[in-house]
């Protein structure tokens, strides 16, 4: 979901359940977690609730398919998709959204706004600050509603999940680092509590794990590293299409998005309390850089991308809890792909494996 259609859904509904006879407050003060679920009129898939539909993908998350309802309505017409219609739930809105125009109308009606854009404008600003000039891949999760003392980031079921990430598997064969994360790295900070590993950023090589007191949590990790080695090596052997440009490997792009997403995914689905997250992307320092993806034998025996000239790349989706990890991973790297004049049908193999990205030509 875009954020612009996240606003208008909350703002329009007014902070409270559409569902007839409801209309329980969703942010209530002094809450710890935010009550609204924005659920899909058509299911977000053909096979879910209400899921047979022309819409396209990108349609069935826009704010004409939404309607926000309270955990317990809203389960109440996913599990009765029969009783509970298309028409019928677009009806249910549009008179929600009529009584919230009449109670502002009379001053009857308080809307907490449901906004985190100058939280993450303010996370994206350290971020750049934080890589320097080096490349990262960074992946956070921020919750709609921004409210400081949300959760206790020092609590053991949240220490525990940090503590089991891991890094891709390429960071444990060819960088000073394993892929394991040590617990002794964790402790509190400013914002909650923090996991990094620092020790080898000069080389190019380390990795930063947050969460923070308001919800918000984050997975950095550095590919400079391999930036600066896969750069050499094309220059070294002249088969680079500019030695001007710097290399950034697909797989390992790819492998870092599953690697986080999959982290965060597990952290937030099992102690933090909201349904509803912005999961944010983004490459530090892309800035001349070419995407190599390896497999497609041209007569150099290696495939470069267009190069891209944005100093950062970035994305954002608005999630729930019911979308899988790995769907959430095929959809980031696939926009990235593109970023770098690439097209993919699917990221991974039926055994697992990485597919990789093409031309439109091709």
């Amino acid at each position: 979901m875009k954020m612009k259609d996240v606003k208008l859904l909350w703002g329009r509904s007014g902070n409270r359940c559409a569902f007839p006879g409801c209309k329980i407050e969703l942010t209530p003060d002094g809450s710890k977690s935010t009550l609204g679920e924005m659920a899909h009129i058509v299911a977000d898939s053909p096979d879910g609730p209400r899921g047979e539909s022309d819409l396209t993908p990108e349609e069935r998350d826009e704010y004409s398919n939404l309607i926000l309802l309270c955990p317990t309505h809203h389960t109440l017409i996913d599990k009765n998709p029969e009783e509970w219609t298309v028409e019928k739930l677009k009806l249910m809105k549009l008179e929600h959204e009529q009584w919230v125009t009449n109670k502002l109308e009379q001053d009857k009606i308080y809307i907490n706004q449901i906004d985190n854009s100058d939280f993450i404008e303010s996370r994206e600003k350290e971020w750049k600050k934080f890589a320097g000039t080096k490349v990262w891949v960074i992946v956070s999760l921020t919750p709609l509603n921004i409210s400081d003392d949300s959760i206790d980031p020092l609590n053991r079921e949240l220490l525990t999940l940090i503590n089991s990430c891991r890094l891709p598997d390429f960071y444990d064969m060819h960088s000073p680092l394993s892929s394991f994360i040590n617990s002794y790295n964790t402790r509190p900070n400013e914002y909650g509590v923090v996991n990094e590993d620092l020790s080898y950023i000069s080389q190019g090589f380390g990795y930063k794990i947050m969460v923070s007191r308001n919800g918000h949590c984050e997975f950095m990790l550095c590919l400079e590293g391999f930036v600066q080695e896969d750069t050499k090596s094309g220059q070294t052997r002249s088969f680079m299409p500019d030695p001007h440009n710097r290399v950034l490997r697909y797989e390992d792009v790819a492998k870092s998005f599953r690697n986080q997403i999959h982290n965060l995914i597990e952290i937030w689905s099992l102690s933090l309390p909201f349904n509803d997250t912005l999961l944010t992307a983004m490459i530090t320092n892309t800035s001349s850089t070419n995407l190599l993806y390896t497999g497609r034998q041209l007569w150099t025996g290696y495939a470069f991308s267009s190069p891209v000239h944005s100093p950062n790349l970035n994305h954002k989706k608005v999630i729930n809890k019911n979308e899988k990890a790995l769907d959430l991973s095929e959809y980031f790297i696939k926009r990235f792909v593109n970023y770098y004049g690439l097209t993919i049908d699917r990221i991974f193999n039926e055994d697992g494996t990485l597919a990789l990205p093409r031309r439109l030509s091709c």
